[in-house]
């Protein structure tokens, strides 16, 4: 199956972060449960960086966010954020829920590699290039337990104690805050291998360039 990918792609200041540092904000949906999005950014500058999902609340699936060098190894891997609040996207506040993953970190100047992921399919270890738990498991989250029989939380409760609807849907939305370029591509099977090809073609060929649709929406069919 093929998933359409919406990237709105915003460029702005941002007050103390690094030079020239702008925000970057993506949208989409997964095709199936074991669905994997690859992120590719640089930063020309050292600073803190944030990346963020603000999908949980509107009712999207559970995000893991796993932080990679660009060689492909893991640096953090998050979760669950800080308990929801709301963060800023290009000027814009953006809520986001317990659910949702949060992580902001001091990154040296270079090239990343963000991925997201629905809970649990967690990187199988240090190395992306070993790839993730759910790889061969396209409709695991089933057996957690749901009327949709996909994209499911079973019987999750909330931190005040609530149950939470176990079902979910497809859709996703991140946001990388203070970085120089970014890009973002949907991984079709196998994963792995194609994470890190498309990461050396981001890396390799004008890793600086901006979309020619800035300020816009610009969609693409992955």
């Amino acid at each position: 199956m093929k998933t359409q990918l919406y990237a709105a792609i915003l460029s702005g200041c941002l007050i103390g972060g690094p030079a020239g540092a702008a925000d970057f904000d993506f949208a989409g949906n997964f095709s199936r449960d074991n669905s994997v999005v690859r992120f590719d950014f640089s930063i020309a500058n050292p600073g803190n960086v944030t990346l963020f999902t603000s999908s949980w609340l509107t009712g999207g699936f559970d995000p893991i966010l796993t932080l990679w060098d660009a060689g492909g190894q893991l640096l953090a891997e998050q979760d669950d954020g800080n308990g929801g609040g709301v963060a800023f996207s290009n000027g814009v506040p953006l809520s986001y829920g317990e659910f949702d993953s949060y992580l902001t970190t001091n990154l040296v100047a270079g090239d990343y590699i963000a991925t997201l992921t629905q809970y649990d399919n967690f990187a199988v270890s240090s190395a992306l290039a070993d790839g993730f738990l759910r790889d061969a498991d396209p409709w695991f989250t089933q057996v957690f337990g749901c009327g949709n029989a996909q994209f499911c939380e079973g019987s999750l409760v909330d931190g005040n104690g609530d149950l939470v609807d176990a079902n979910r849907t497809s859709a996703w939305d991140f946001h990388i805050v203070g970085v120089d370029a970014a890009q973002a591509a949907t991984v079709p099977e196998p994963p792995t291998a194609m994470l890190l090809l498309a990461s050396a073609m981001f890396f390799g060929l004008g890793r600086w360039a901006q979309p020619r649709n800035r300020g816009g929406m610009t969609s693409a069919i992955v």
